[in-house]
């Protein structure tokens, strides 16, 4: 029997709690329900309930909340928390999915992510969970999906040792994204569970207050990274840490990432000049690049990561403009090995997709081996000398400019081609035009930096 407790905080959630609380029981017999001074019936019923119920005499907020109820749980000398919204957005019936993963990852912050259901979530709460997500992943220093999910594991370890010494009602919110930054100080991450999104078209308004909540979640974080001289590693990590677990050091080497040191350096040197530059840069490709057929050549598509097996919707893209651009007369070749966990690779699964699209399977090419764009370039490269062939070359806007570049440098001459009819700014492709900059703008300070030494060894790879 697994030693823990649940911590509910709860504030006029009359509607809810009961219903809440007696689901919970069956999962964990040590609930604690926090009051937070609440005016409606939340108390009233929650009576002859075999609960630990603590009262708030004034509105202190949720952050405050959950502490005090943290802290009693401790008391209790649980091995670790979980924690649950008292308005009905999480479901109990999850709990096991925490307690199965709290097994594999007994000493770290598991937490129910509700974003990958993206239709369901208000528009406002779903992109401000996404800027909160950005900087809070960047003074963290790693990849966060949900950063504002009140259903979560806390270990006891971790509540053991930090602590918090003014929480009041001006940070309810900011709690649940402070606790992430302070842990991953002491090495502890948050692993993320996948959870229903639930909103009720009956619900109460949430006590989430988006514009004021974000600023005092941006002012919270903006003290963490200036107190840390801005933390660009942990900008690097938040943006990039998924590839890099795909990058294997024998493939970029030493080479690589004393590059990525150099290009870090010139942007710290520039004022973040450098970087605008480039930013501008991939942003007027992505916005001018037409989405037009070229007879007679190779339509090369750039693979991507596969979630869970499945095509990811920008990779579908790519590969319905590479279908509807198809004639008899082209071919095409698909590009990316295995990325992720799934059984095959980036090239296979595309291929397999065009197949049931009606593309003859005579005319698909598959590069199975590489790892990531200059690897799939590179590749790319000595199949189209050995065919003799023309490329256009199709990916998403965003990725565009990194792929020009990195083809123009190792001789590939090519058509760029948009799998999207046009660009569309939004915060979505903003970030991946920022991820791509950054990208490319390590890529061509590298290579200034391995002509200017004469790295006989980099230059071979990228040109």
């Amino acid at each position: 029997m697994k030693n823990f407790a649940v911590v509910i905080p709860a504030y006029n959630e009359a509607e809810t709690i009961r219903e809440l609380v007696q689901r919970t029981l069956p999962y964990c017999q040590r609930v604690i329900v926090v009051d937070d001074a609440s005016t409606d019936n939340t108390i009233a019923n929650l009576e002859k309930l075999p609960i630990t119920l603590l009262r708030n005499q004034t509105n202190q907020g949720k952050g405050a909340s959950l502490w005090k109820g943290m802290q009693a749980a401790l008391a209790m000398e649980v091995s670790f928390i979980i924690t649950l919204d008292g308005d009905g957005q999480h479901l109990p019936e999850d709990i096991p999915k925490f307690l199965k993963q709290q097994e594999s990852h007994p000493e770290h912050i598991l937490i129910g992510s509700r974003l990958a259901n993206k239709s369901v979530i208000p528009a406002k709460r779903y992109y401000a969970n996404k800027i909160a997500n950005f900087w809070i992943s960047w003074a963290a220093g790693y990849p966060i999906t949900d950063s504002q999910s009140g259903f979560r594991l806390y270990p006891a370890t971790l509540l053991k040792i930090i602590d918090f010494k003014k929480l009041d009602k001006t940070k309810s919110f900011v709690f649940e994204s402070e606790i992430l930054i302070k842990a991953a100080k002491h090495k502890i991450y948050s692993y993320p569970i996948k959870i229903a999104a639930i909103y009720a078209q009956n619900a109460r308004p949430s006590h989430f207050r988006g514009v004021w909540d974000i600023v005092q979640i941006t002012r919270m974080v903006a003290w963490q990274l200036l107190s840390r001289g801005f933390y660009l590693q942990g900008l690097f990590n938040s943006l990039f840490q998924s590839r890099i677990k795909q990058w294997r050091l024998d493939t970029l080497g030493m080479d690589g990432f004393a590059m990525l040191f150099v290009s870090n350096l010139v942007i710290l040197a520039t004022g973040s000049l450098s970087l605008i530059f480039t930013i501008a840069r991939v942003y007027r490709i992505a916005q001018q690049t037409p989405r037009q057929a070229t007879s007679g050549t190779c339509y090369m598509v750039l693979g991507m990561r596969l979630n869970q097996g499945e095509l990811a919707p920008d990779y579908k893209l790519r590969l319905n403009t590479a279908k509807a651009m198809f004639t008899q007369g082209n071919n095409i070749l698909i590009l990316g090995g295995n990325t992720s966990s799934a059984t095959q690779t980036e090239a296979q699964a595309g291929k397999t997709y065009l197949i049931a699209q009606g593309v003859p399977a005579e005319k698909i090419y598959t590069e199975a081996q590489s790892l990531h764009t200059l690897e799939n370039l590179q590749q790319a490269r000595l199949f189209l000398k050995e065919n003799q062939q023309q490329v256009t070359l199709i990916s998403n806007r965003y990725h565009l400019a990194r792929c020009h570049s990195l083809a123009k440098g190792l001789g590939i001459e090519h058509r760029l081609c948009a799998a999207e009819p046009q660009f569309k700014l939004n915060l979505r492709s903003l970030f991946k035009i920022i991820q791509e900059s950054y990208l490319l703008h390590w890529y061509e300070v590298g290579k200034i930096w391995a002509h200017w030494t004469n790295n006989k060894k980099m230059l071979k790879r990228i040109n």
